[in-house]
């Protein structure tokens, strides 16, 4: 990690948790709630002032922000919450707000992100472009125009939402849409059947773009690879089959014709380059789907993606974190810390040969991305988080009254347990992933 994409990640980290508390202070300060301190960032403070008996800071270190809801006791250093003005004594409802009023900033910020992305760079619509002859989808009644509203029964709200879909099947699986034609305004079902064949593969994925080593970067290996013996890794460049360079189309024939034999590979691996032998691998493989988006374009059709994208993001996140309780996908590969963050940023600030457009909108929509996801993760029934203050003020709201004083303290303790495990699993499942 260079060090612009460590300051990049920190400062960007900084600030979306800063808008979130500067949400509770807002509503707060609109219900006319008692609000002692705002600080934005944390540490040593660089400035401060005091504007209606509210102090303001502006600290060292951008990893955080807070805003103090109660006094403290210059004898014994405690919060002191027997001031009538205190969030803690207010109605529940305007707790509930206040409580609500972070997690909804950080959706505000992600819409404005989305929004400003996507009139820079643009967007997809879910409408089908052209169609080409010989696809899955030329072969149904979808015409150009016509809109996708369902992916095998699931609605669909924006292109997120379809790659995220069409991402849980194989390609060679039955699909179903549910679409609304542009020229009647009519829904109808349209069945997309793969029209499969074997041929020989080389068994991975590489990004669609040549890396800078001219060669195919490896993102995932499939476990049949060289007759269930795998010798190409994840993070390998291949730079030629048969002698032949990856950049010439004439490679993909290479291998298909390769009727199960010996190809030899050219692959840089850690640095070394290396000559690996290797048998291409039969797989099923199909037509293509055909699925091409239009461009979207106009203020309001624009205003509408930006709104539906964080929501997608967050319906996606349950369905992710639903998988992992079920075994599904791995938990480790749902849950990401700063680590985490950190590299993915890293990957986009420090990717070689990319245009200077391309990662401010890759940052664009990480930021976007990452502002929803702490919106989705303090709206979690964790004590300590946001979720957990919403859950308590309901539960208190019908009952009629508020929760002991000891019941409190036990749900505390639970909520700082469970943090830390949060934080231990987190950052664990980061080094799994950068181990990989």
């Amino acid at each position: 990690m260079s060090p612009l994409s460590i300051f990049i990640c920190i400062l960007g980290l900084g600030i979306l948790a800063a808008v979130h508390e500067i949400g509770h202070f807002l509503v707060a300060r609109l219900l006319k709630i008692k609000v002692y301190e705002l600080s934005v960032f944390v540490g040593p403070k660089l400035f401060s002032w005091k504007r209606k008996d509210i102090e303001y800071y502006i600290r060292l270190i951008p990893i955080g922000a807070y805003v103090r809801f109660s006094e403290i006791d210059e004898e014994t250093g405690e919060l002191k919450d027997d001031n009538p003005e205190n969030l803690i004594n207010q109605a529940r409802w305007k707790r509930l707000l206040v409580s609500l009023a972070g997690p909804a900033m950080n959706v505000i910020l992600g819409i404005i992100i989305f929004m400003i992305c996507f009139s820079k760079f643009g967007y997809l619509e879910l409408k089908q472009d052209i169609v080409i002859e010989g696809t899955q989808v030329a072969q149904t009644q979808i015409e150009q125009d016509d809109k996708i509203l369902e992916f095998n029964g699931q609605n669909v709200f924006c292109q997120m939402d379809l790659s995220y879909y069409l991402g849980q099947v194989n390609n060679v699986d039955e699909i179903t849409l549910l679409m609304r034609s542009a020229r009647t305004g009519e829904k109808y079902e349209a069945v997309l059947v793969p029209e499969i064949s074997e041929q020989y593969m080389l068994g991975i994925t590489h990004y669609a773009d040549l890396d800078e080593n001219n060669g195919w970067k490896i993102v995932a290996v499939d476990p049949q690879q060289n007759g269930g013996d795998p010798v190409l890794k994840v993070d390998d460049s291949v730079i030629s089959v048969n002698g032949i360079p990856v950049s010439d189309e004439a490679v993909s024939e290479q291998v298909k014709n390769s009727d199960g034999g010996d190809l030899s590979i050219v692959v840089i691996r850690d640095g070394e380059e290396m000559t690996i032998t290797m048998k291409a691998v039969m797989i099923e493989t199909s037509n293509l789907r055909g699925i091409y988006l239009q461009e979207g374009s106009g203020f309001f059709s624009c205003l509408r993606e930006a709104i539906v994208f964080p929501f997608s993001f967050m319906r996606i996140s349950v369905d992710a974190l639903a998988q992992a309780f079920t075994g599904k996908v791995a938990a480790y590969d749902v849950v990401s810390g700063p680590i985490g963050i950190a590299s993915v940023v890293s990957d986009v600030v420090d990717a070689p040969k990319t245009d200077n457009n391309e990662k401010i909108e890759m940052l664009l929509v990480l930021a976007g991305g990452i502002s929803t996801g702490l919106a989705f993760t303090n709206m979690l029934p964790i004590p300590g988080l946001d979720g957990n203050a919403i859950i308590i003020t309901l539960v208190e709201m019908v009952r009629g009254k508020k929760l002991s004083r000891k019941s409190e303290q036990i749900i505390n303790v639970i909520g700082f347990v469970m943090i830390i495990l949060l934080v231990i699993f987190a950052l664990a499942s980061d080094i799994i992933r950068l181990s990989r």
